[in-house]
């Protein structure tokens, strides 16, 4: 080869060498995309175990329920230019302070240092069916994602449609477009998010068959967490839900507050620091008794991964209770945003229901009596009759006498025909029975009880005002003692006259025998 065609050969293989380095060096310095786009994905369940690096999961891994509906906010933290290193700093900072719902529409102070949040551009997205909302095209920076399900339309997880006041919103979030890649070697410019719903539910149930007014009624509260790993730590514990987990439950002026059994997964809690705390506080006018149970330490751990947590609590109908309906409803917050911005989940509310038995005593003619003293028992509960005297039950309450308008009330009864929050038709309800205790002088005890249902609610303060038929109102006969007669009283009395004859006789022979 000559002189020339080596010269040749070398200059081109330094060229293409030059080439080949230029483009390394090229794709080894990624410059930050002034662009990028978020998509946000919405579930209910956890993902825990899962990847949370801003990169897309496959849909296999993902839970199998999309929420379809929900509306989310976007907003721009003004003054942080991402693309400056200080200003990352910032951005972490901000990532890192715990986001109020107010602050997410207006500004946030960290390090002395307040920022202005604006609404971005788009500003807002809602999910579709398969659970996804995107903001296409949205210029670098620092933003704040927010959720807004007062905002959002129907929510539905596929066929079916979930209650609002059910979910637990997201607490508002800081993220940076774009963002690093996992690697930390490149920019991501498609990042995507996974904030998880959890729809929590609180149920309320109340025992109070045969409770009357004095007596204990026991609530049941229970609910099942739903498991999440909310902070991305590949972990579900206490710090997913802010170390909160409460059940309060404000209880009727009427209601005082006696005891707690606590059970999760069905086994008994015991209080203390790993256990729960109970605080009970006087709140309100009337006063009413406050009971929170707030759970502590490896039992919120325990409720964190996904558990189901149950109250026992009872409570005592107050002696002078004079209303006819008592009710109760609890209150859940299921983590620590829920209980800063006062957002719970409630229960069904229940109610226990009281009344009175107004008696009236009278004769056969309608004349009422005085006097008359009743007790009251439930009929046996298999036969629901009153007919056998001996399978009553005991004794609930004594009457006072009747006046002298032959009226008395019995007060503070459970109602026949409301038990356990639940009305009971007629042939299902197990009435009262009334017993004469004492009956109105000259007349007979009823040797038979007298079967009642109350079903008429509230305290009757005018006993005159209660009517046959109206719930309320029992009317009782009773009968005069039959007349005993004096037997043998006319052969007496023929003994007797004839006796004062013959001592007549003998005394007149006696003076006549002395005159002789």
């Amino acid at each position: 080869m000559s002189k020339k065609k080596l010269l040749a050969v070398l200059t081109g293989m330094v060229m293409a060498f030059m080439g080949l380095a230029g483009v390394g060096a090229a794709s080894a310095v990624d410059q930050q995309p002034e662009k990028a786009s978020l998509t946000v994905h919405k579930y209910l369940g956890a993902t825990t175990n899962l990847k949370h690096d801003g990169t897309a999961i496959e849909a296999g891994q993902l839970p199998k329920a999309p929420l379809q509906g929900v509306n989310f906010k976007l907003y721009k933290v003004e003054g942080v230019d991402i693309s400056k290193n200080d200003d990352l700093k910032v951005a972490r900072e901000i990532s890192e302070h715990a986001i109020t719902v107010n602050e997410a529409k207006t500004e946030i102070t960290v390090n002395s240092k307040t920022y202005t949040i604006k609404p971005a551009k788009p500003a807002s997205a809602v999910t579709d069916t398969d659970g996804t909302a995107k903001f296409a095209d949205v210029a670098r920076g620092l933003y704040v994602v927010g959720e807004g399900l007062d905002g959002s339309a129907k929510i539905m997880n596929g066929a079916e449609e979930v209650v609002k006041e059910k979910i637990t919103p997201i607490a508002p979030f800081a993220v940076t477009l774009p963002m690093t890649n996992p690697e930390g070697t490149a920019w991501n410019a498609d990042v995507h998010v996974y904030p998880k719903n959890q729809e929590n539910t609180l149920d309320k149930k109340v025992k109070d068959a045969g409770k009357n007014v004095g007596d204990d009624i026991v609530y049941t509260i229970s609910t099942t967490s739903t498991g999440a790993d909310l902070n991305g730590d590949d972990a579900m514990d206490r710090k997913d839900l802010g170390g909160v987990y409460e059940i309060v439950d404000t209880l009727d002026p009427n209601l005082t507050y006696q005891s707690v059994i606590v059970k999760v997964n069905g086994q008994t809690v015991t209080e203390g620091e790993n256990g729960y705390q109970v605080t009970k506080e006087t709140t309100g006018d009337p006063a009413q008794d406050k009971v929170t149970v707030s759970f502590k330490g490896t039992t919120l751990d325990t409720i964190a991964a996904g558990a189901k947590v149950e109250l026992e609590l009872t409570a005592n109908v107050k002696k002078d209770s004079a209303v006819g309906v008592i009710p109760n409803q609890a209150k859940l917050y299921p983590n620590d945003w829920a209980k800063k911005n006062d957002k719970p989940v409630t229960s069904p509310e229940v109610k226990t229901k009281f009344g009175d038995i107004v008696i009236k005593k009278v004769n056969k003619g309608g004349t009422a009596l005085a006097g008359a003293v009743f007790t009251v028992h439930l009929a046996d509960k298999d036969s629901k009759s009153c007919s056998d005297l001996t399978k009553l039950g005991p004794v609930i309450k004594t009457s006072e006498a009747t006046g002298e308008n032959g009226l008395v009330s019995i007060k503070g009864l459970h109602l026949s025909s409301f038990v356990d929050n639940k009305e009971i038709d007629d042939g299902d309800q197990v009435p009262y029975c009334l017993v004469e205790k004492t009956a109105p002088k000259g007349y007979q005890l009823l040797p038979q009880a007298i079967e009642f249902k109350l079903t008429k609610e509230g305290t009757v303060t005018d006993l005159t005002t209660a009517k046959a038929g109206d719930g309320s109102f029992v009317q009782v006969t009773n009968f005069k003692n039959p007349g005993l007669p004096l037997t043998g009283a006319q052969g007496i009395l023929l003994v007797s006259v004839l006796g004062l004859i013959l001592v007549s006789v003998g005394v007149v022979l006696t003076v006549k025998r002395r005159q002789d």
